[in-house]
């Protein structure tokens, strides 16, 4: 990318006392307030130890961030001071502000004393310096969406030319890159008559080759690897991984084998680089450093300043096993058709760094799915093999807790602005008036979920009234249970046609039904996702379903959490780690007591990846009970102590948890008392604890 590119991406505009930071690849302004007008100078990037696209310098003697933005403060050297959530003073020294909103954002501010006024007091984070100083505003695009497209024929060779160039988006390939703000969104691919990859493009010069057969398969299979390595795809006799110190690392052949491998390195590749990060740009002491470092045969950062493939030539000497156990669950992995279509997919996939596996046939019939997904949330159900956890594209029905992938899922997402929690719209469409009455009193008793802020149920809408919702997009999240047919709705003594309604609401949940289509009609009208349940939801799970979803819990967590220990079979349609209510970069935290014989209970906690908080991620939980350690995210924790009741009611409040009591989540809104939480912990089992129990506990059927 030329740097008249990177320039264009990010600009400063100042407005009275604002200084507005403009992302003109994400079509965001982030603004932060000063003391006085800035008056704003270009600037050296080189002032920053981290990336920034451009900078500016002006004098100013305080600065205040908006309260949905993530703010640390480090020191000169890029340290942790602290994470700016209380009150606090700071003595004279060079500071960096380290901000995370709709864009990154850093302040250097040299030589003084700070007074920080933190989020819990006044909403937004007010730092006052001790006299004016000149302070440097550098920003980032956080390149949350593609920056140009390619173009592909039908063919596997020129498609491993298009692969070589995803990785152009990718800041650096230090291990920094585990970052996700790092690693940017991939260009798109278009299948098309011929090769075109826009002048801007190039494939990084990183020494590495993935070597693959001209076949979909293996380039599919390939694909998320070497984006994340920045190699150049060629084609070859056999599957490997050449490195530019003469080192070839084979790769199995066989299809499966080859898909297992190829996990294994990237897994195992990208943990270390977490690693290996831990003293650059953010310096962190990890939990999973102190538990992996021993067992390694070198000390991780002092291969930062390697070349790639001396850096790999280490890590290839490290049993993938000794760093299996602390590395997340990857949130979304994918199964490819090995069709053309299905290339489409391929740069989405590399973006969340989903594995990727191939199955099916090559000449599928007309209504078969190019692609699906399985995410760690939702387990596969497949009648005809138990045992099986990958899915296969042929199998009609589909394998129950498996997503459909469509391009247009994801293209939806990166064109649709997504509801900030709270402002959520939710309708229901109800069967009868028996469903319509028990939904509203979930919905209103004792309180409406938190995250939603309207919501209506229509009783046994007509045609007219069930087409003009399911085409609604501004409406959030739709509840459907009315009778399907194939993928047409039955409202009233019509049949309502979802293909070609010209719009939709960002989710859609549809009920009794185990037909994907209708799901897909509802994406390719401009959904988000859909959710399709074969059996009919009791009252407090929709309530726990919708309440999960309108907090931003990802999709395919929301389904797996609001079913508690009676599952239902579900399929998705969309990424299973796309979310419907905006958190940004702030991760939701899930805290889950078990029983137990005394008031202590014991803890185990897990936050969660999405689409906004991608794995790479590394953060510490903002709560006093649990060891602030910084830890990858997705990762569990089982806690060391036990905590009480009176803990978890604060926890209940906290804007960032999510707490699971013997196997059923509890929202805020269900205005939980200690008493309630300790009739529920000591049962003896999560199957003693249904959600018709704690419907009549809390009124809530």
């Amino acid at each position: 990318m030329t740097d008249d590119a990177i320039d264009d991406r990010v600009g400063f505009e100042a407005d009275g006392r604002t200084l507005c930071i403009r992302d003109a690849l994400e079509g965001e302004k982030f603004p932060l307030y000063f003391d006085r007008e800035p008056q704003p100078q270009p600037a050296l990037p080189d002032l920053f130890h981290v990336p920034v696209d451009r900078a500016v310098s002006f004098e100013a003697e305080s600065v205040s961030i908006p309260a949905y933005s993530s703010v640390s403060l480090r020191d000169a050297d890029g340290e942790l001071v602290a994470r700016l959530n209380e009150s606090m003073e700071f003595p004279r020294a060079t500071y960096f502000l380290d901000i995370s909103s709709v864009t990154k954002a850093f302040v250097r501010i040299p030589d003084v004393s700070i007074s920080a006024t933190g989020m819990t007091d006044s909403g937004a984070v007010e730092l006052t310096f001790d006299g004016p100083t000149t302070v440097t505003v550098g920003a980032r695009s956080l390149h949350t969406r593609p920056e140009a497209t390619i173009t592909v024929p039908d063919d596997p060779t020129a498609l491993a030319e298009a692969v070589s160039v995803l990785g152009s988006s990718i800041k650096e390939f230090t291990p920094e890159r585990s970052w996700p703000t790092l690693r940017g969104y991939p260009p798109r691919i278009r299948v098309g008559d011929e090769l075109d990859i826009p002048s801007p493009l190039v494939a990084p010069d990183t020494g590495i080759e993935v070597v693959v057969r001209p076949t979909y398969a293996d380039v599919y299979r390939l694909s998320t690897l070497a984006y994340y390595l920045g190699a150049r795809v060629v084609i070859g006799d056999a599957p490997a991984i050449r490195l530019d110190t003469g080192y070839v690392e084979s790769l199995p052949t066989e299809g499966l084998a080859l898909e297992e491998r190829v996990e294994e390195l990237l897994r195992t590749w990208l943990f270390l680089d977490t690693l290996a990060r831990t003293e650059g740009y953010v310096k962190s002491d990890r939990y999973e450093y102190e538990q992996v470092g021993p067992k390694l045969p070198f000390y991780p950062p002092k291969l930062a300043d390697l070349s790639m493939s001396e850096r790999l030539m280490e890590y290839l000497e490290v049993d993938p096993e000794t760093v299996e156990p602390y590395t997340p669950e990857w949130p979304t992995e994918a199964v490819l058709r090995p069709v053309p279509e299905a290339a489409e997919l391929l740069p989405h996939l590399a973006h969340s760094l989903a594995p990727v596996r191939v199955r099916g046939s090559a000449d599928p019939t007309a209504d078969a799915p190019v692609a699906l997904a399985t995410s760690p949330w939702l387990p596969i159900e497949d009648a005809a093999d138990p045992e099986n956890t990958v899915p296969n594209p042929d199998t009609d029905p589909l394998s129950a807790g498996t997503a459909v992938l469509t391009p247009a899922s994801y293209e939806n997402r990166l064109q649709r602005t997504t509801t900030a929690r709270g402002d959520l719209d939710v309708v229901v469409l109800a069967d009868s008036p028996d469903r319509a009455a028990a939904i509203r009193r979930v919905l209103s008793n004792p309180a409406t979920p938190d995250g939603i802020n309207t919501w209506k149920v229509l009783d046994r809408p007509d045609a007219e009234q069930t087409a003009a919702v399911l085409s609604n997009p501004d409406i959030d999240i739709v509840y459907c249970e009315l009778p399907t047919k194939g993928d047409r709705i039955a409202a009233g003594s019509e049949m309502v046609e979802l293909d070609g309604l010209g719009g939709a609401p960002a989710l859609t949940v549809f009920e009794g039904t185990e037909e994907t289509r209708l799901g897909v009609s509802v994406v390719e009208n401009g959904g988000l996702s859909s959710i399709v349940a074969e059996s009919v939801l009791d009252p407090p799970r929709i309530r726990r379903l919708l309440g999960l979803l309108a907090v931003g819990v990802p999709v395919a967590a929301s389904v797996g959490l609001s079913e508690g220990s009676n599952g239902v079979s579900t399929r998705l349609i969309g990424d299973p780690s796309m979310e419907v209510a905006s958190r940004k970069v702030i991760p939701k935290l899930l805290v889950s007591a078990a029983p137990g014989d005394s008031d202590d209970l014991p803890i185990t906690r897990v936050s969660l990846l999405s689409m906004p908080v991608q794995i790479g991620s590394e953060g510490s939980p903002v709560v006093e009970c649990f060891s602030n350690r910084l830890e990858l995210m997705g990762t569990q924790q089982v806690e060391k102590t036990t905590v009480k009741p009176a803990v978890l009611i604060e926890l209940l409040n906290e804007d960032d948890s999510i707490l699971q009591l013997n196997g059923t989540v509890i929202l805020e809104s269900d205005n939980l008392t200690e008493a309630d939480i300790e009739k529920v912990a000591k049962q003896n089992s999560a199957d003693d604890v249904q959600a018709t129990e704690i419907a009549n506990w809390y009124s809530l059927d």
